[in-house]
């Protein structure tokens, strides 16, 4: 039955091609219908929320844009009229503070997850999100710092400084800069005494690209203690940034370094902009871009695979129909054909 066989071809096809173009027509969903997303941040159990550390961010460098709103109802901050892609920034310590003293605030959790399951607080909006301060109990707390440095080592903003217990996976938060993107939204290490997380910036564009200084790439390289200041900027590779064209004599001062790929002024690599996460305790692999991280994304496909479900239950049911009519065979033994690929 070469006719039927075809049409199972036709139904795998149409269903591919479903999958592939599901995403964008989701992607366009605030644009066609005004849908907007709202992220909700709770201050949970032990401690409560400040009213500040959060920034929404439109493009690149459209802080705070019009129809976004930044509020705080009750213990709990409300983010609403984000768009697709917007950034929201969290600063937990900055966001909230504890109360108990036996705990410290070690970063955010999605709403019903554990303390210990801390994760990224920056990244891309795609979904309404609910999140919950994490809190950690206060142990052998040791000290970390968080320097937002551009490309040539000059502080952006101020450091900070916070505590942690040693052995923690600690993720941190990089701070929006009016002009600039980070290397990086998010860099997590496994907290050892006196670690330093550096955000390394550069400028951008008034297009939104990044600008890549003297017209070459840029190394990552990658340092903890007081060295790591020096990490350089640009792609994000296996440490917390990556150096510019003249960053030799600068890994000569600082001990720390990196090959520098030369290229003509004409020939400035494209900067897919930041990523969503840099792992620093992996020095060798750099992480590849999360999107498949991003809240929100599964989600965003299911439509698309109820369809292709009913698509193919609405096939296996007229295929059932049809044989039964044509052969008299009972619709169990049909069945188990189809299941061994037996219908011919």
């Amino acid at each position: 039955m070469n006719w039927l066989k075809k049409m199972y071809t036709s139904l795998l096809i149409l269903s591919v091609m479903f999958l592939m173009v599901g995403q964008n027509v989701l992607a366009q969903e605030t644009d066609e219908t005004g849908y907007t997303y709202t992220v909700r941040l709770s201050a949970g159990n032990q401690g409560e929320l400040t009213g500040e550390g959060i920034t929404v961010v439109r493009g690149d460098d459209n802080a705070n844009p019009e129809g976004t709103s930044v509020r705080r109802e009750g213990n709990m901050m409300v983010v609403s009229g984000l768009q697709y892609d917007d950034k929201v920034y969290i600063i937990p310590g900055d966001a909230a503070k504890a109360t108990d003293e036996r705990y410290s605030i070690r970063g955010i959790r999605r709403s019903g997850r554990d303390n210990s399951e801390a994760v990224q607080s920056t990244g891309s909006i795609a979904s309404d999100m609910d999140y919950v301060i994490a809190y950690r109990v206060s142990g052998n707390m040791v000290r970390y710092t968080v320097q937002y440095l551009d490309a040539a080592g000059n502080n952006l903003l101020p450091s900070d400084t916070y505590y942690g217990n040693p052995g923690e996976r600690q993720y941190v938060s990089a701070r929006y800069v009016d002009g600039y993107l980070p290397q990086a939204y998010n860099l997590v290490m496994t907290l050892s005494p006196n670690e330093v997380y550096t955000f390394r910036y550069t400028p951008v564009e008034a297009g939104g690209t990044a600008v890549t200084e003297g017209g070459g790439t840029t190394t990552t390289t990658t340092g903890t203690g007081a060295g790591a200041g020096t990490t350089g900027a640009g792609a994000a590779g296996a440490g917390a940034g990556a150096a510019g064209a003249d960053d030799t004599a600068a890994g000569a001062d600082a001990g720390v370094g990196g090959d520098v790929a030369a290229v003509p002024d004409e020939e400035v690599p494209l900067d897919e902009g930041p990523e969503d996460l840099v792992d620093l305790d992996d020095e060798e692999v750099p992480l590849a871009k999360m999107n498949q991280e991003r809240p929100g994304k599964i989600m965003s496909y299911l439509p698309v695979y109820i369809g292709i479900g009913l698509v193919a239950a609405i096939a296996l049911v007229a295929t059932a129909i049809y044989l039964r009519k044509r052969r008299k065979v009972p619709a169990k033994e049909i069945v188990e054909r189809i299941r061994n690929n037996e219908v011919k």
